[in-house]
């Protein structure tokens, strides 16, 4: 045999598996031309993962120990707030998940739940895993819906400040391991693309400390103002007694990303990844005590087996806010509702039990304001506020 035979032999034909190098070259020259499309553009990421100061915040006026904030190991924007999103009747949810292949917001899935004025909306965790912020208007209300997946934390916020509505995002840096944001002012439209911020300086804002903690709104020590009726608990749970509700849908490119994205592993292993320091109390000498010291003085409070990772819901009474861990919630319940708080408190909740699923407000007066997390993160912001009930 020639060698010219010996090539037409072995000459790769597209029949003969030629379709499947054509198409690796495909994929590798899109990839390639994606990965230069950004600085091309003169996009690229701002943070470097670990330096405060590289995320071009305005870092004066900064509240907080210094060490107390870091970067979170992305850059800022690498998690995109979702920005008026499409919503779905709950009624909806189960003819979509019967008709398509990947299910959304099952029964036992864990969602945001919250009612202003009459109209209620849930958002998904495994959304809000993906985001970590929702800039949306509900009951005519500007709202932000915030979710730190390090904390378990949920807050809502008016996103009316000092008159001005604004639309918050993801700034990538975070303090005593939960999420800050930064704001720009509200688009005529919503949409994916933030407002330039050349000529805007935006502040930082903590979630769980409820305030500006850097830039100009921590000047003047700007506090966000939470809405009433926070919940978290199972969508089931939610749809039960919310039929009306509607739900946050996610956008055509969250998919893989939803799937991918679990913290269920990091909350059983009960190891904080990120430096705590308490930005609240201070010792004799002024100086801010770090959380290893403050956590063995709140330990006799806790239940048996109750430890940092434990599951709680902090209410805020005319009092001051009550600590209820979830645990406890539910071990002294054994029917479906129950009255909690006497009106000597100034609120009365009537909470329902539904099994396995945890619990929510049926229903309160006046609906107070709450904030579900996990026992470590309100510590680290609010340690001298933590009477248990």
């Amino acid at each position: 045999m020639t060698q010219s035979d010996s090539a037409k032999k072995t000459q790769l034909t597209f029949a003969a598996g030629g379709w499947v190098v054509l198409l690796a070259l495909i994929l590798v020259l899109g990839i390639t031309i994606f990965a230069f499309l950004g600085p091309m553009r003169g996009e690229k990421p701002i943070g470097d993962g670990r330096n405060p100061s590289t995320y071009g915040f305005d870092l004066s006026n900064l509240s907080v120990p210094q060490e107390s904030l870091v970067g979170s190991g992305n850059p800022r924007d690498f998690l995109r707030s979702l920005d008026g999103p499409t919503v779905l009747a709950g009624s909806e949810i189960a003819p979509k998940n019967k008709a398509e292949r990947i299910k959304y917001a099952v029964s036992t899935d864990r969602v945001i739940g919250i009612t202003v004025n009459g109209e209620s909306r849930a958002y998904p965790l495994k959304l809000m895993n993906v985001h970590e912020v929702s800039n949306d208007t509900l009951g005519g209300v500007p709202i932000a819906v915030t979710y730190s997946p390090l904390c378990d934390s949920a807050v809502i916020f008016n996103r009316t400040i000092n008159g001005t509505i604004v639309i918050f995002g993801v700034s990538g840096l975070l303090l005593n391991s939960n999420l800050v944001m930064y704001e720009t002012p509200d688009a005529p439209v919503a949409t994916t693309e933030k407002p330039p911020t050349e000529t805007y300086k935006s502040s930082l804002w903590s979630q769980l400390a409820f305030r500006a903690i850097a830039g100009p709104a921590a000047a003047n020590e700007t506090q966000l103002t939470l809405m009433p009726g926070t919940q978290v608990c199972t969508w089931a749970a939610w749809f039960l007694l919310h039929p009306d509700t509607t739900v946050a849908l996610p956008n055509e490119s969250d998919a893989r990303r939803m799937k991918e994205t679990d913290y269920e592993r990091y909350w059983q292993e009960g190891k904080v990844n990120f430096p705590i320091v308490s930005i609240e109390q201070k010792d004799h000498n002024d100086r801010t005590i770090p959380f290893s010291e403050i956590a063995p003085t709140v330990a006799p409070l806790l239940d048996t087996g109750m430890g940092t990772m434990a599951m709680i819901i902090a209410v805020q009474y005319p009092s001051g806010w009550k600590i209820i861990p979830m645990t406890t919630l539910i071990k002294f319940i054994s029917y479906q509702t129950f009255l909690s708080d006497s009106s000597m408190l100034g609120v009365r909740i009537n909470w329902r039990i539904v099994p396995q699923m945890g619990a929510l407000v049926q229903e309160a007066d006046p609906m107070p304001i709450m904030v579900p997390c996990r026992w470590f993160a309100w510590q680290a912001f609010h340690p001298t506020r933590a009477e248990l009930r």
